[in-house]
């Protein structure tokens, strides 16, 4: 048997590299199971990243669609705010001052286009910086500013309105008529209306759910002020004579004939023979010729309920079918018909009912401010 003899500095060598073998294999298997960790790590990030993204991108798509709803929204309001001011969408700026509570020489809020393009040149910014929650939130902000402002022409227009109206009942309570008696029922005689039908304008909620009931409210109060306003174009502004003087008044008195107390349902108007008599408003003469007590009379009719007669005439300018203007000669003051002298017998009527002329010549000129006639009539 032979044995092989290693000398010391073989073995160390040998052992040497063994352990250099060993080191080098650790080191490698370690750097190879840390890799794995690093890139489980990296996944896990870029899967953390692309689900932030994802919903991130999520988030502005419905932040994006909300902004476009609302804005939509809003512009269909600012339509509805220039048709009730008749103003063009040009002419529409900003609203900062509240001195005025007149809402026609108000401002309106800037046209909703150009804010809508700004918004959305912001968004597609504000996609790009996913951390910039300002910004975004900053959009729906704008919108409700502009929805404040908006609120802030309405409310302006409504108290203009509420003045409107006030003014109409105060000059029409006299004559105890109410914008109510104004008008008229759908199924009426008068309510000689028609064309197609187009849906009523809605007002959903933009920012709260009730804060489309101040623009419903607005639209049904501008729509009453215009038919009163339409019917109180009929109204009898004008005088039927030039110079009088008041010889009976309206109502109760002593029969001038039989000298016992009986109803007078006219205003006796004093004058010189021949005098010209005109008509009070425009219309259309329903009679023209002797009617009994009245002798020679012309009705007239204004529409909207009112009608006026003008009695005991001379001479009768016009005939039946006729349409007459505010002022036009209808005839001569005589003293035809029941008549103890010269002198005319006028007749207001409204819904078929005679009423006291007095309180309708009293109010004349406010009526022509209502109808804005008051500077015409005064050229």
């Amino acid at each position: 048997m032979r044995f092989l003899t290693i000398h010391s500095y073989v073995q160390m060598g040998i052992a040497g590299s063994l352990l250099s073998a060993l080191i080098w294999g650790s080191i490698t298997s370690y750097a190879y199971l840390s890799r794995d960790r690093v890139l489980e790590g990296k996944n896990r990030t870029i899967s953390t990243m692309s689900s932030q993204y994802k919903t991130l991108s999520s988030d502005f798509s419905a932040l994006e669609a909300e902004v476009e709803r609302r804005a939509q929204l809003l512009e269909e309001r600012q339509r509805f705010l220039e048709e009730m001011l008749e103003v063009e969408p040009s002419e529409a700026v900003d609203v900062d001052r509240s001195e005025s509570t007149a809402p026609k020489t108000e401002p309106v809020a800037e046209p909703q286009a150009s804010l809508i393009d700004q918004i959305f040149s912001e968004a597609s910014v504000t996609a790009s910086t996913p951390g910039n929650s300002e910004r975004r939130s900053g959009l729906l902000a704008r919108l409700e500013s502009l929805d404040k402002r908006q609120q802030q022409v309405v409310g302006l227009m409504l108290s203009d309105i509420a003045t409107q109206m006030a003014f109409v009942e105060e000059t029409l309570a006299p004559t105890n008529i109410s914008s109510e008696d104004l008008i008229p029922e759908p199924n009426s005689a008068t309510s000689a209306v028609g064309g197609p039908f187009i849906p009523e304008r809605t007002f959903d909620g933009v920012f709260a759910a009730n804060d489309g009931v101040r623009y419903k409210a607005l639209r049904d109060n501008t729509q009453r002020l215009k038919m009163v306003t339409n019917a109180l174009n009929s109204y009898p502004v004008g005088t039927p004579v030039e110079k009088y003087y008041i010889s009976d008044r309206f109502g109760p008195r002593i029969d001038p004939f039989k000298k016992i107390r009986s109803q007078h349902y006219g205003l006796d108007m004093a004058g010189w023979p021949g005098s010209s008599i005109v008509a009070t408003a425009p219309g259309t003469v329903v009679y023209s010729g002797w009617y009994g007590p009245y002798g020679n009379m012309i009705e007239v009719d204004h529409g909207n309920g009112f009608r006026t007669r003008y009695g005991h005439m001379r001479k009768l300018s016009v005939k039946k079918n006729e349409q007459v203007e505010l002022g036009q000669k209808l005839g001569e003051m005589g003293k035809t018909g029941r008549a103890t002298g010269t002198h005319l017998h006028y007749e207001v009527w409204f819904a078929d009912k005679v009423r006291d002329p007095m309180p309708f010549l009293k109010a004349a000129e406010n009526v022509l401010k209502i109808q804005g006639r008051h500077e015409e009539t005064n050229e």
